[in-house]
């Protein structure tokens, strides 16, 4: 029954199951450690768990699933909502100032923005997995890459912004909202200037 009830979970979560929805279901962990002994699961990191047979491994997922502050940004947002098409060469996330990433700054490419702009834009995607991760939207997304454009590669961001202005779902006077939050409001008004015409 046990065994059952963690393989349906498993099958519900993508091939996925946490040492939190064991406890949840007062379900002893010993069955955890037996399935991972006959090589039925694999432990992805502390407290999370992989079936190998579902063949959808999700390293964006798996990293959120673990560090749930992390909002996926710059590059790594680019790709998931499609204003980009090229895979980045490290993930990038953002954390709130004075949160602790040393667990996972060698896994990914850290930002830090002050609290009261952290929670701003933030939306859910399906990665390509089929797993739901917490990232920031379109217009938060490019309002990042004007921000910190001098570190950007050109042709990524000049691709980004095309391929934003061709989204059916663009909402320009967010991106406007956003921009005048963040300080970038004559940036973001040039490009837009220039870019329209391109399109």
């Amino acid at each position: 029954m046990k065994i059952n009830l963690i393989k349906n979970i498993i099958k519900e979560n993508n091939g996925i199951i946490t040492a939190r929805e064991i406890k949840r279901h007062n379900i002893d962990s010993w069955y955890l450690t037996d399935m991972i002994r006959k090589g039925e699961l694999e432990r992805v990191s502390r407290g999370i768990y992989f079936d190998p047979s579902f063949n959808n491994f999700d390293e964006l997922f798996f990293l959120q699933k673990q560090y749930g502050k992390c909002i996926y940004s710059y590059q790594t947002a680019l790709l998931l909502h499609g204003l980009t098409d090229r895979n980045p060469f490290i993930n990038e996330v953002t954390v709130y100032q004075g949160y602790n990433a040393w667990r996972f700054k060698n896994k990914v490419n850290v930002h830090q923005i002050k609290k009261d702009w952290y929670q701003i834009g933030i939306t859910h995607v399906d990665t390509i997995m089929g797993n739901t991760v917490t990232v920031y939207d379109m217009e938060r997304t490019i309002c990042d890459i004007v921000r910190d454009r001098k570190k950007q590669d050109p042709e990524i961001f000049s691709k980004a912004w095309k391929f934003y202005l061709k989204k059916s779902s663009k909402d320009i006077w967010k991106l406007r909202d956003y921009a005048n939050i963040f300080g970038i409001s004559e940036r973001i008004e040039s490009i837009l200037e220039v870019l329209a015409y391109e399109v």
